[in-house]
């Protein structure tokens, strides 16, 4: 007979995250199963809207169980349960998106929020609550502005903000979207539409990684994004 692997899906009322500041703490019925920077739970929060993370283990009244998380929810399985294993108990549940949970929700102007979501649940692959563009969210002006092709925002100035390039840095994991190169001292924050075209610097979806070479290689051409 094939092993079938315990996993089940813990009540939310059975688990707490608790923060102080830059620290938080999960609970699972009661008993501490990981802490660190809270950072770094929105990055495992993140990561497992698509794959299983393995946050700990937690004593219960039969044994030791592995506490995972997926899709938004927790989950307990067995020692011998896989991410697989996860991943296949829960192909069919609804996911859970707090979006006040994001990393990037104290990070980003209260202003963009709807349309941070909107990108976001985009690049999750989550059904989308509503339709924002950067367009519709900005003030109408009396003085007349060169307007962007899509939803790529209008040309203001170079700068690109903190919580732009938070953004664009874990959303393409850290590698150049041309060649894949990694290394930090070589990678830069280049324009998809370039700014010497009216290309945004405060709109993330106009922002990507890439290294020195590709970009001094790319110019001021809009190449590399489909």
């Amino acid at each position: 007979m094939a092993f079938q692997p315990y996993v089940r899906r813990i009540q939310l009322n059975d688990w707490a995250w608790q923060a102080n500041e830059d620290l938080g703490s999960l609970t699972v019925y009661g008993r501490q199963v990981w802490w660190g920077l809270v950072f770094s739970w929105q990055c495992y929060l993140r990561d497992s809207m698509v794959q299983p993370q393995k946050l700990g283990q937690v004593v219960m009244q039969n044994g030791l169980f592995g506490v995972w998380s997926y899709r938004g929810h927790l989950w307990v399985s067995c020692q011998r349960a896989t991410a697989q294993d996860v991943q296949n108990k829960g192909a069919k549940t609804k996911p859970r998106y707090e979006v006040k949970q994001q990393w990037w929700w104290e990070f980003s102007d209260p202003s963009i929020h709807g349309m941070m979501e909107s990108m976001d649940r985009w690049m999750l692959g989550l059904k989308q609550q509503h339709e924002v563009t950067w367009s519709s969210l900005s003030k109408p002006k009396k003085a007349k502005t060169k307007q962007s092709a899509g939803t790529i925002g209008v040309r203001d100035n170079r700068h690109i903000p903190q919580w732009v390039k938070i953004h664009v840095v874990l959303r393409d994991k850290g590698r150049c979207v041309y060649c894949d190169e990694s290394n930090i001292k070589l990678l830069e924050f280049d324009h998809r539409k370039a700014w010497s075209k009216g290309g945004s610097s405060k709109d993330p979806v106009n922002i990507c990684l890439g290294c020195r070479p590709c970009n001094r290689k790319k110019s001021n051409k809009d190449w590399g994004w489909q």
